[in-house]
């Protein structure tokens, strides 16, 4: 088949999948005549695939950023790139493919490429960048899809300018657009903020000072959370705004467990779940470690649908309520998010991460992963380890069978 009838379909988060909509873009390909190959951009859209059944469609292997994935379709000769995405609002949608671009921008030279948005919450195509030789593929999609159009060629150069900049060490200030009062907001997975309840412009700036996130306007900081964030580059760095992880409900869950190839042979710590999926792939993670409440479940959530492996969470009942279920922070409400043999230690509060470094450097030798030979006794072990490090911090101890 001639190469331009390959589509590139770059899926985006859980709420296109959750709400059917992946699989009724995949089919609004097919009728117009195209072949495709599927990838999906980011971390958060992974169990919503798993939970659709997707996975041998949809390629959730490759633990790539959106524009990752976009670049890695363009250096392949697939040069026609949909993405595919259900956003809260539409200035979080534009705001999506914007970012996107400019980091397309940043990693190509000299290459024609064609990039538009399939944006479901508003069931319109975004043009962002269309070459002529696709023109006739684009409007064969647009009405397969049932979408409408909306041109965004202009802002491109604006968006390839702003890619070009060099990066300037100092002050940097970044601005998030579609952002609402009250949500959470997140950098590389770790929450560091709110939005403003008064903050009605739809917008929050970042401000970071030699790699570190000093301030926001429109928004406060969580201060203690900040520690968790390593020096960073806010300008690469993946920014998000939401009350919950997943906005949407699956429509079914578990439609089967994911086998992983290898001998689990290694526990493993974790502070957050960016790299959890990456190295769960490896096939040889027996047991995971989580340190905090919102890592800990988010985690649990994903491992229940994995074979044979086993948490430990070590919590303190701050959670910033990144899951839904998690509400008040009670340890029983984790409970449907433990899988099987497992344990939640629940501490007092602000001891998760003294106690984890305890973990860290007295039973994992300073290493965050160690090999191990039997899962059940060195599971065991590991939790009298972590409970007697822990005694005079511990309030409660949730299991499951």
């Amino acid at each position: 088949m001639a190469e331009e009838k390959v589509v590139g379909l770059l899926f985006h988060g859980p709420e296109v999948v959750d709400e059917g909509e992946a699989e009724e873009a995949l089919a609004a390909v097919r009728s117009a005549g195209f072949e495709y190959e599927a990838v999906l951009g980011g971390i958060t859209g992974k169990t919503a695939i798993i939970d659709a059944g997707l996975q041998h469609i949809i390629d959730i292997s490759g633990d790539k950023k959106p524009s990752e994935v976009a670049l890695d379709f363009i250096e392949r000769g697939i040069d026609f790139i949909i993405l595919v995405n259900h956003a809260k609002n539409k200035e979080s949608a534009i705001a999506l493919g914007r970012g996107i671009l400019r980091n397309v921008f940043k990693g190509l030279k000299g290459k024609e490429f064609s990039f538009v948005q399939a944006e479901y919450a508003v069931r319109t195509f975004f043009k962002w960048i269309l070459s002529s030789k696709h023109e006739d593929a684009f409007r064969k999609l647009k009405d397969a899809f049932g979408f409408d159009e909306e041109d965004f060629s202009s802002a491109v150069a604006d968006v390839a300018a702003f890619a070009e900049r060099a990066d300037v060490r100092g002050v940097v200030r970044r601005e998030i657009s579609g952002v609402l009062p009250n949500e959470k907001i997140l950098v590389n997975g770790v929450v560091i903020g709110r939005v403003s309840a008064e903050n009605k412009s739809g917008k929050i700036t970042l401000i970071a000072k030699n790699g570190r996130i000093v301030g926001v306007e429109g928004g406060t900081l969580i201060e203690h959370n900040l520690v968790k964030l390593p020096p960073l580059d806010l300008n690469a760095a993946v920014v998000k705004t939401g009350t919950h992880i997943r906005r949407t409900k699956p429509r079914r869950v578990g439609v089967e467990s994911v086998s992983v190839k290898g001998e689990k042979k290694k526990v493993c710590l974790f502070y957050t779940v960016e790299n959890l999926y990456p190295r769960l792939e490896k096939g040889d993670v027996a047991i995971v470690i989580t340190v905090g409440d919102d890592t800990t479940s988010i985690a649990g959530d994903i491992l229940k649908r994995f074979e044979g492996i086993r948490l430990i969470g070590i919590t303190d009942g701050d959670a910033d309520g990144l899951i839904k279920g998690i509400e008040t922070g009670s340890i029983t409400e984790y409970s449907s998010f433990l899988p099987r043999k497992s344990v939640i230690i629940r501490l007092k509060p602000e001891r998760d991460d003294v106690v984890a470094e305890k973990v860290k450097r007295e039973v994992l030798g300073g290493r965050e992963e160690v090999a191990i030979e039997d899962i059940e006794r060195d599971f065991e072990r590991l939790k009298r380890r972590i409970l007697d490090l822990a005694r005079e911090d511990v309030q409660s101890v949730l299991s499951s069978e």
